[in-house]
C-alpha cells in the first residue's frame, strides 16, 4: 500500500510543523508532499524551509512563499498592511538561496494519473479558493484531474462534483473516496488553521483503497504566540493561533 501525507499553509510556525511531522512518523507514510505557503504570518521561516528541503519534502508554490520572493515589487506594496509587513519581516530571515530556492517551485504537480496537487484553485486566476459551493464548484469547471488537493483555504474540506453543477462540500471525515466524480481534497492548514479547530492539521491518503483520512495535532500555541510577538509581528497573527480563525 502507498500512503501519501498531505501537509500546507505551515506559514512559518516550526512547533506546529514539528507536532505534526512526528505524528506522521506513526502513520508511517512513505511520502509527504507540501501544498504551499512554506512561509508567511509566522515567526521560523528559516526553519521551516529548512526542515522541507532538508528532508526532500516536495512542495508547490503558494501565495505567500511567492511574495517573500517579490524583491522591490511593487506588488507587493499593494497587499494588506499586516501581511505586507510579515512579507518583509520574512524576507529578512531568509537567504538569498532560500528565497531562489522559494521561487522555483511550481505551480501544481501531477502524480502520474493518481492525483494533482495545486495550492489554491484551478479557478481562473493564480490563487483562488476552494471553501464552499460556489468556489469548488468553479474550481472543478477547470479541474482536469479526477483527484486533486490543495491548500490556501485553511479549512480541511472535501469537495465532491455533481452533475446538477453544485458539488458537495463537506469537512473530512475519515472515508473512501468515489471513483468517477472530481474530487477536491482541502488538507486545511499545519500553521494557521482557520476551521475553528485550533489543532495543526494534515491528510493521509492510500492511494490503492483510496482512503482518505484527517489528522489533528495539539501543539504549543502560547510558546508560538511568544515568538510573534517577540519578533514584532502584528498581534493579530498571535491571537488567531489560539482560536482557529
Amino acid at each position: 500500500m502507498t500512503k501519501i501525507a498531505f501537509i500546507s499553509d505551515i506559514h512559518g510556525n516550526f512547533d506546529a510543523l514539528q507536532a505534526v511531522m512526528t505524528a506522521l512518523k506513526e502513520e508511517a507514510c512513505d511520502l509527504t508532499l507540501c501544498l504551499g505557503d512554506i512561509v508567511g504570518y509566522g515567526p521560523c521561516p528559516r526553519e521551516c524551509v529548512d526542515y522541507i528541503r532538508q528532508n526532500n519534502i516536495q512542495a508547490v508554490l503558494g501565495n505567500h512563499d511567492e511574495y517573500v520572493t517579490l524583491l522591490m515589487d511593487p506588488r507587493v506594496e499593494r497587499l494588506r498592511e499586516d501581511i505586507r509587513i510579515a512579507i518583509e519581516w520574512t524576507q529578512a530571515q531568509l537567504s538569498m538561496d532560500d528565497l531562489k530556492w522559494l521561487a522555483m517551485l511550481p505551480f501544481e504537480m501531477a502524480a502520474e494519473d493518481f492525483f494533482t496537487i495545486i495550492h489554491g484553485s484551478f479557478a481562473p486566476g493564480k490563487w483562488g479558493y476552494c471553501l464552499d459551493e460556489a468556489t469548488f464548484g468553479l474550481n472543478f469547471k477547470n479541474q482536469e484531474a479526477q483527484l486533486a488537493f490543495c491548500g490556501h483555504s485553511h479549512s480541511p474540506l472535501i469537495g465532491i462534483e455533481r452533475s446538477d453543477g453544485t458539488p458537495v462540500v463537506d469537512y473530512i471525515r475519515r472515508c473512501k473516496l468515489p471513483e468517477e466524480e472530481k474530487i477536491m481534497v482541502n488538507v486545511g492548514s499545519v500553521g494557521q488553521p482557520r476551521d475553528r479547530d485550533p489543532r495543526a492539521c494534515a491528510v493521509t491518503y492510500v492511494v490503492e483503497t483510496r482512503e482518505l483520512k484527517l489528522h489533528r495535532v495539539e501543539y504549543d500555541i502560547a510558546a508560538v504566540q511568544e515568538k510573534i510577538r517577540a519578533a514584532g509581528l502584528p498581534e493579530k497573527f498571535a491571537m488567531r493561533l489560539e482560536i482557529g480563525r
